[in-house]
């Protein structure tokens, strides 16, 4: 836990360098690096627009412009007649993947991350087989069929396609990978809600889970790792084919 502001003194920022030609940008990640360095805690209260730019040496106009959009950024929250506090981590993870734009060479590169990992938690998932996680994916599967059958909204088959993802990576029994992969799927949320309306996509999603779930229950770890680089292959080109046809080449979300 940091010590408070007032026991550390002003030697805090007194590292503070800056390019005269863009001070606000300056001053916002030199106020990121600050927190990513874990100089402040979570909720702790930070100088005010005066006090910061007598501190770094800039303007108080070019404070209070960096502080909106670090504020945007969900780095600071800002509260009126109380003052500027460090945002807890929720909020910046919440606020950055809210603001993501995805490319298509972000897409590219994520989906490389997740048929490396995915294919891998296939493998360890069935190494340590339990019966209690073959009747878990069949619910997921089942509750997707109903949800097809029911004309679900975008939205639950969204959910309904990231809950059968992450339970193949909590069956992995690799706690490091699952939270690296609720943050990947985080990034992707934009992107898989839009893919979901993409005509025949849920259809196809869910007979591929179903093939890899039959692999996975007769233990056949080559072809169910084939199933799983396969489907998130599909997934991807559907994807890079809907950006196409529907001219978002810039950004899907």
């Amino acid at each position: 836990m940091c010590c408070p502001l007032a026991a550390r003194g002003a030697d805090v920022f007194d590292t503070f360098k800056v390019d005269r030609k863009s001070i606000s940008d300056e001053v916002v990640q030199y106020i990121k690096d600050l927190i990513h360095q874990d100089k402040f805690s979570p909720g702790e209260k930070i100088p005010g627009e005066r006090e910061m730019a007598k501190k770094i040496n800039v303007s108080r106009n070019t404070v209070r412009e960096a502080y909106k959009i670090l504020g945007a950024q969900g780095y600071l929250t800002i509260k009126h007649g109380q003052g500027v506090f460090i945002s807890d981590e929720e909020s910046q993870i919440r606020n950055l993947t809210s603001s993501f734009f995805i490319k298509k060479d972000d897409v590219l590169e994520l989906f490389a991350i997740r048929k490396v990992l995915e294919s891998q938690a296939v493998i360890w998932a069935m190494e340590n087989p339990r019966l209690d996680h073959h009747r878990e994916l069949k619910n997921i599967l089942e509750d997707n069929k109903t949800a097809l059958k029911n004309k679900a909204s975008y939205e639950e088959l969204a959910l309904l396609d990231q809950k059968f993802h992450l339970a193949l990576c909590r069956m992995s029994g690799n706690t490091i990978l699952i939270r690296i992969m609720i943050n990947l799927i985080d990034l992707l949320s934009e992107v898989r809600t839009q893919t979901i309306q993409i005509p025949g996509r849920s259809e196809q999603s869910l007979k591929e889970h179903i093939l890899i779930v039959e692999a996975m229950i007769t233990r056949d770890k080559k072809r169910a790792k084939q199933l799983i680089l396969e489907h998130l292959s599909s997934v991807e080109e559907s994807i890079i084919k809907y950006q196409v046809k529907d001219g978002k080449d810039n950004a899907l979300v």
